[in-house]
């Protein structure tokens, strides 16, 4: 019985370690490099988001002008970048959808950790 269990935890263990490196590989396998903010988020988030006018300062909220704004706002930037173009929730608004190539850059920076590099 001992054994057993002894065999169980052990399988178990291993099964959960295996599990969270395929998760790590996935992550690094989708994301090889890390994402400078400065040098590829904010040009995205600036081109079809803030520089357009819509969330510039003192127009629509929430504005995306720094690090900040764009850190606090990542889920829902992510959200609505990935919207169904028939959506009307879709952003940029009025424009097409982002390439997925920009929406996952911007995803592998907030995987990273949101960094303000």
């Amino acid at each position: 019985m001992i054994v057993f269990r002894i065999t169980f935890i052990a399988s178990a263990i291993c099964l959960l370690m295996s599990c969270k490196q395929d998760k790590i590989e996935e992550i690094i396998e989708d994301c090889p490099d890390v994402i400078s903010f400065s040098q590829v988020v904010q040009p995205l988030i600036n081109t079809n988001c803030s520089t357009s006018g819509c969330h510039a300062a003192g127009f629509i909220s929430p504005t995306l002008l720094t690090h900040a704004d764009i850190e606090a706002n990542a889920d829902n930037i992510l959200t609505r970048i990935q919207k169904d173009p028939t959506d009307g929730q879709l952003m940029p608004s009025g424009g097409p959808k982002l390439a997925d190539s920009f929406i996952q850059q911007i995803k592998c920076w907030k995987d990273q950790g949101k960094l303000d590099n």
